[in-house]
This record gives C-alpha cells, structure tokens and sequence, in this order.
C-alpha cells in the first residue's frame, strides 16, 4: 500500500510537532496530509504558530493515529 492509498483509505487524526529556533516545542491537530508522491507530502496551514515555527526551523514530525486502535504512521519532515 503506498502512503497516498494509505492517507486516502485510513480515518484518523494527525498530530503535527514542530519547533522554534529556540527549540521550544509545539503540537497542533492536524488533518490527513495531501500526499504529492512518496516523498513529498504538503500540509495546509494558517499563519500560525506551526507555520511560524517552520520558517525558523524546516524539521517536524507528524503522527497519525488510525481511528479505533494505536497503529499508524509517524512521518519525519523537512520542508
């Protein structure tokens, strides 16, 4: 199953974490990511504090966690 199937077949919720140039952390829900290829995903956000913490640091992780159960995916991001 490729990740676009998986995204496009799997009910969940996902989690996005990124950090500042400080390295204060954050965690914000977010929704399934649009998957370009199997490399490159692309999140859709407001200009808020994940967005800000991305332009200061290009490193994030994103968790998803399928829907009734503890499986899922955990995606480490470099913009």
């Amino acid at each position: 199953m490729t990740l676009g199937e998986y995204f496009e077949s799997t009910a969940g919720v996902g989690v996005l974490a990124t950090s500042d140039a400080e390295g204060l952390v954050d965690a914000a829900i977010y929704a399934r990511p649009h998957v370009i290829d199997e490399e490159t995903i692309a999140l859709i956000m407001a200009d808020r504090r994940s967005h800000r913490n991305l332009q200061a640091n290009p490193r994030a992780v994103y968790l998803f966690k399928e829907e009734g159960s503890y499986r899922g995916r955990r995606l480490y991001l470099m913009k």
